[in-house]
């Protein structure tokens, strides 16, 4: 039986349209909804190789891209994780109203700042998520959040000679994982490039949070992946914060590792989601 199809898709939210991916089972699902939040200054393009697998176990999985980044339209200002929250909170509710999902709580997968965002949802609407499964945890400390916004223009944005698009993919191509292919860091690249001088809108929303006192509150299940990406001390410093947690560490994994490792990982994650 073939794999279910990615979709794409509009609804209306707060800022404007938000766009969204969905895979639907074949049959009417069983299992919760999976809501895939994605990182700065990505899309839910980086769920794409694992929502198939995921769906096919009898989940809708809804990957929708963050305001301001992927085909979202963008807020008016930068705006903070719990914007995020009250976002993808409204979006879920949206999905209920034209019948994508059923009521009920969910199920909730972060990356980065999806990671970030997924925790703000689960501290804050604790009868709507059941599990969460996050990737890595930009978790700083007070000082060291604040060392990070005051240098937020080191992110690069487009300047009249173009020469952002070189640096883009110098600091990508140090952070890449070694198997991905040509391909992907150009589907990569272009996503990076999409928000414009909106790119660091993300990580200052990350930067304003406390997430290690929302990773103190968390009570959810949850799967921690641990890639050896730019968070792997941090969040082995700071894993300890959930109280009930599953850690998978993911020694030579890096950017791209959603692809060229989609069927372990899916099934992991299926296992781990299934595991009530």
């Amino acid at each position: 039986m073939a794999a279910p199809l990615v979709r794409r898709a509009y609804c209306n939210g707060p800022y404007g349209q938000v766009h969204y991916r969905i895979a639907r089972p074949a049959e009417p699902a069983v299992l919760p909804p999976l809501l895939c939040l994605h990182q700065t200054p990505k899309s839910g393009i980086d769920y794409e190789p694992i929502m198939p697998l995921l769906a096919a176990q009898g989940r809708v999985v809804l990957a929708p891209d963050t305001p301001g980044y992927g085909g979202s339209d963008a807020p008016l200002a930068p705006i903070g994780i719990r914007d995020f929250g009250h976002v993808m909170a409204g979006f879920l509710e949206t999905m209920r109203a034209d019948g994508v999902i059923g009521e009920g709580p969910i199920d909730v997968m972060g990356y980065h700042t999806g990671s970030v965002t997924a925790t703000e949802l689960a501290v804050t609407r604790p009868r709507l998520i059941r599990r969460l499964v996050l990737v890595s945890l930009a978790a700083y400390e007070a000082e060291e959040r604040a060392r990070r916004l005051a240098s937020i223009d080191r992110f690069p944005v487009p300047r009249p000679d173009a020469s952002h698009v070189a640096q883009l993919w110098n600091l990508m191509e140090t952070m890449h994982d070694a198997r991905v292919d040509l391909g992907w860091k150009h589907a990569s690249l272009a996503e990076h490039l999409r928000p414009g001088d909106r790119l660091p809108w993300g990580f200052r929303a990350v930067y304003e949070y406390d997430f290690i006192g929302a990773l103190e509150k968390l009570r959810q299940p949850t799967l921690l992946l641990c890639p050896e990406d730019d968070l792997w001390e941090v969040t082995h410093r700071e894993a300890h914060r959930i109280a009930d947690l599953t850690l998978v560490e993911l020694p030579g994994a890096a950017h791209g590792f959603l692809k060229v490792d989609a069927e372990a990982l899916s099934a992991r994650i299926d296992m781990f989601l299934k595991d009530c």
